[in-house]
């Protein structure tokens, strides 16, 4: 599966509503200075912990790019209290889960604890989140690991598709300083350079806790006092990205051999936060529907089409195709982005997508992680964590007009990348989207 394809299989899983009466059950208070989302969830014997950690992109300069993924991925390689081993060793005894990621927007860092070994988890989740040691063998571990990743995302096209179509659409943008890194970057940082920059940057007004699970709130905040206590209470304050500057469609294209052609279409989308996103979310749906049905099962065009949201605060959606023949493809989706802007979606269609993708967004919220994600991710680029209670009934609103009207703003300039055969590519063709 495609990274992109990743995200869109992933777009409803992110954001999906926990039920009404879960919902009404989340609570948020402050414990030692630090802001934590809350929500009980007696049904199981699992908890699910997310520390984010505000800033992101707009917080890292080319020198530091990567930075925050460094820190993460070496967290659980030596903390002030365990080893590298003892850490693995009592993780695995335990059923805990600890790990990491680096976004454009934000880090978080991640617990999923079985209720019996409560204590243990939590005690190596925050000596990992707040107390790691780097220790200078796992650092030139983990560095080689990050730096054979970047060096082979050549390797992979649709990986390079996504690096490459990312870098062109947020050329200029604070987005285009990379959360994953890049060589020169990773390769110069030092074990003092990842101490400074946690000790700068871990201050209680950059943290949100969110914490589902099977525990009380008494027992959180008793925890989070004691674990996050110390920390200063400001410093390292999170920078927000700035607006995206619109540019004209363009497309790049990287000549390669290959049995078949990479690509990639970028434009701009609202934010989760913007009063647009339910409309541009069924609408996208409805068209990555039609792709398929048009390029895939009706043409034989390609194996691999769909449309998706990133998710991003300033955000993008993308067309993606993998097509032995491009230009051919690309008129087909052209026509198909045209219609979704030129006809009315019927009554039944719309409520078909409409239930679909309610039910997918329900069937998301399963596990505790899965809603801890909701909360977070709202709470940190959605326009805070109630909102995705109401986020149903804003897609439940949308209208036939409303998806004409989105994909007539937003279904435009886009900026396309090519990874193949340059002599399929008709530059007119791909810059009339």
């Amino acid at each position: 599966m495609t990274a992109r394809a990743l995200v869109l299989s992933a777009a409803l899983l992110a954001v999906a509503r926990p039920p009404e009466a879960q919902q009404s059950a989340v609570t948020e208070f402050t414990a030692a200075g630090v802001r934590v989302i809350f929500k009980p969830v007696p049904a199981n014997e699992v908890i699910a912990v997310r520390l984010y950690l505000r800033g992101g992109s707009a917080n890292l300069t080319p020198q530091r790019a990567g930075i925050e993924r460094f820190v993460g991925e070496l967290a659980r390689h030596g903390t002030e209290r365990y080893s590298q081993d003892a850490f693995a060793a009592l993780a695995a005894r335990t059923g805990t889960v600890i790990g990491a990621a680096a976004g454009h927007d934000f880090t978080v860092f991640t617990l999923r604890a079985v209720r019996d070994y409560w204590n243990d988890a939590w005690d190596l989740f925050t000596q990992a989140a707040l107390h790691p040691t780097f220790p200078d063998d796992q650092l030139a571990l983990v560095r080689d690991q990050l730096l054979n990743g970047l060096r082979q995302r050549p390797d992979a096209p649709d990986a390079q598709l996504d690096h490459l179509a990312d870098s062109v659409f947020y050329a200029g943008h604070s987005y285009a300083l990379e959360p994953e890194g890049t060589e020169a970057a990773i390769g110069a940082l030092t074990r003092d350079d990842l101490l400074q920059w946690h000790r700068e940057r871990f201050t209680k007004e950059n943290l949100v806790l969110v914490v589902v699970g099977n525990v009380e709130r008494a027992d959180i905040e008793a925890r989070v006092a004691a674990a996050f206590g110390t920390l200063p209470e400001r410093g390292g304050a999170a920078r927000r990205p700035g607006p995206y500057s619109a540019r004209p469609a363009d497309v790049m294209v990287v000549p390669r051999q290959l049995p078949t052609n990479y690509v990639q279409g970028m434009f701009v989308a609202p934010g989760r936060a913007d009063g647009d996103y339910a409309a541009v979310r069924v609408g996208i749906n409805i068209l990555s529907d039609r792709l398929f049905e048009e390029v895939r099962t009706k043409r034989n065009l390609s194996y691999a089409v769909g449309a998706g949201l990133i998710g991003n605060r300033v955000n993008a959606g993308f067309l993606y195709v993998t097509a032995v023949e491009p230009d051919t493809t690309l008129k087909v989706m052209r026509h198909e982005v045209e219609r979704l802007a030129a006809e009315p979606i019927s009554p039944n269609r719309l409520a078909e997508t409409v239930n679909e993708f309610l039910t997918a967004y329900q069937m998301g919220q399963e596990a505790n992680m899965d809603q801890a994600a909701t909360l977070g991710v709202y709470e940190l680029v959605g326009g805070g964590w109630r909102r995705a209670g109401s986020y149903p009934d804003r897609v439940r609103a949308v209208t036939s007009a409303d998806v004409q009207r989105v994909a007539r703003r937003y279904l435009r300039n886009m900026r396309f990348v090519v990874i193949g055969d340059s002599s399929k590519v008709d530059r007119r063709l791909f810059t009339s989207f």
